[in-house]
């Protein structure tokens, strides 16, 4: 899943080390949130009714707070936020994979 604000695709972290990715509710989907647009998406976010923490993950149709705990029932899909990169990078990268893989 690609950051939702730049498009970038997440890979994976270094051995032993945690990922510096963030994930946060937007419009009633979890999204990704790379370190460099973290500080930006943060006003994007959903935020705890009851404190106000940006720390919220989605789970079967439910949205939790990761601080206080707080569950409700996720609202009406709202229009998914797309991602600003483009999905022609994606089908390339995939593209090369195959022809690395499976030859020309």
């Amino acid at each position: 899943m690609p950051c939702y604000r730049c498009g970038t695709r997440q890979v994976d972290p270094e051995p032993g080390k945690p990922s510096p990715w963030h994930r946060g509710v937007v419009r009633e989907h979890q999204v990704l949130i790379c370190p460099d647009c973290h500080p930006t998406a943060r006003a994007d976010l959903t935020r705890c009714s009851r404190c106000e923490s940006v720390r919220l993950v989605k789970r079967l149709d439910q949205v939790e707070c990761l601080d206080c705990r707080l569950t409700r029932d996720a609202g009406p899909d709202p229009a998914v936020p797309a991602p600003r990169g483009t999905d022609s990078d994606l089908a390339a990268e995939v593209a090369s994979a195959l022809a690395r893989i499976l030859g020309p």
